[in-house]
């Protein structure tokens, strides 16, 4: 939906500057991961959401599910997502969202175009581009965007329809943070905690773990989420790209260094730099302090990835559980980043996960990467789930940083150094280095503890 928000409203005339927009969206009541509301009221908007029952996130209850009691033309922007399928005649219901759909309007519509059966009561449909080109075509709509999400099992179809004649090209998009998670979220929090919540770990500190690795992988290119101060970004003496949307650089960069001011999702889903960033050697992943944007993070920078790369996050290591709520309250936050550790042990075995002691938050060093595999994209959705709703206390073990190893263990040295050299072997000699993540594997598994190897 903010992809839609940004692609779609911020950059039209008509919308993106109102003052109060009035906005409907049409199975409002939140399930497992909320509504749109959040999103769509940053815009400075009179919301309305409507359901066949009552529920959070529900201003009003149909008497009839198929009819909308409001006046025609009378919203700005009707929104649907995940109810098409659970409607059994959702075209009743798109025709009454059209007519109540102002003329210079926008309406949204995202269903899934795949997934199991999931019934509320019940399950009908899955959509496909043609779906929605079909509700066009019905209804007298233009379809001005239509895509499949590559996020599964559901790989939601989306449509965003105008009435016609206002289909014209929009104005440039600009990186308007007005639909992003709010930045108090990560900025705003307590400043009178004890010493024992306000305080890290570790035997070294992150940066400097980092400049190690960097001059250990000797990388060609390096990649960066997170870019804050320019403290991390400035370690890479080569060609380096950093995603921020609001740095507050201290630090001069090299000639050799650039920023995209935008969201990492920004970057990756509607911006084409993405498209144009050389191989990554080395990325270091430090932005959003929530798991499912860590997640998102990484399974776009793997893609851009080789089977010699490397990747680091930061932030896996709380030390007290007030540092691993998802909203921040107090000044050493992680945010539940710690949740990537589980995901990753359980769908990706074929990852070699290094959980490093540095400080203060620990730090997760990823090798074994294989831009090919789809395990993590094909149930994105259901490990969103997990996230919100099952995994909802930090684990002891996390915690007390049971499986952590030494920033300064000699297996890290060599893991990297071999690293290096496949791929240096590889660029001249292809398939040269073929073996070395198993021969990687089986270091790891012999040097470390049994209860780390094990996972």
């Amino acid at each position: 939906m903010r992809m839609c928000l940004k692609k779609h409203v911020l950059p039209d005339p008509a919308l993106g500057r109102k003052g109060s927009l009035r906005v409907l969206e049409v199975g409002a009541s939140e399930f497992t991961t909320g509504n749109y509301r959040s999103a769509i009221e940053s815009l400075a908007a009179e919301y309305i959401g409507v359901d066949i029952d009552d529920g959070t996130g529900v201003d009003l209850v149909l008497d009839d599910p198929y009819t909308l009691p409001f006046g025609d033309a009378s919203f700005d922007i009707v929104v649907s997502g995940q109810t098409f399928e659970h409607n059994e005649q959702f075209w009743r219901t798109f025709a009454e969202m059209k007519r109540v759909l102002a003329p210079h309007g926008v309406m949204i519509v995202i269903a899934p175009s795949a997934g199991p059966e999931h019934r509320f009561p019940v399950d009908c449909y899955r959509f496909l581009p043609d779906t929605m080109r079909g509700l066009a075509n019905s209804f007298d709509l233009s379809l001005v965007d239509c895509w499949v999400s590559d996020f599964g099992p559901w790989h939601d179809n989306v449509g965003v329809f105008r009435h016609p004649g206002h289909d014209a090209a929009l104005g440039s998009m600009s990186p308007d943070l007005s639909v992003d998670p709010p930045s108090e979220l990560q900025n705003s929090f307590p400043t009178d905690l004890p010493d024992e919540i306000e305080r890290g770990a570790g035997v070294e500190w992150k940066y400097s773990f980092l400049e190690r690795v960097h001059e250990q992988l000797d990388p060609r290119f390096y990649f960066e989420i997170g870019v804050f101060d320019g403290s991390s970004l400035t370690l890479a003496t080569c060609d380096a790209v950093g995603v921020d949307p609001e740095p507050v650089l201290t630090h001069d960069l090299r000639p050799n260094h650039h920023i995209s001011r935008t969201t990492s999702d920004d970057f990756f889903q509607l911006t084409d730099e993405a498209d144009r960033l050389p191989p990554i050697d080395l990325s270091y992943i430090d932005g959003m302090h929530l798991a499912e944007y860590v997640l998102k993070d990484f399974m776009h920078v793997e893609r851009r990835c080789h089977r010699f790369s490397a990747i680091l996050i930061d932030d896996i290591y709380p030390v007290h559980p007030l540092q691993a709520e998802r909203q921040r309250q107090s000044r050493f936050w992680t945010g539940d980043v710690w949740k990537i550790i589980p995901i990753l042990r359980g769908a990706r075995p074929d990852l070699v996960l290094l959980p490093i002691d540095t400080s203060p938050t620990g730090s997760l060093l990823v090798i074994g990467l294989d831009p090919m595999n789809k395990a993590l994209w094909s149930r994105f959705d259901i490990f969103v789930d997990w996230i919100l709703n099952a995994m909802t206390e930090v684990h002891p073990d996390i915690l007390d940083r049971d499986d952590k190893i030494d920033p300064f263990d000699p297996l890290i040295p060599r893991v990297l150094g071999l690293l290096r050299e496949a791929r240096q072997a590889d660029s001249v000699h292809p398939g040269a280095g073929d073996d070395v993540i198993e021969r990687i594997r089986h270091l790891v598994s012999g040097a470390l503890p049994r209860k780390v190897a094990s996972r």
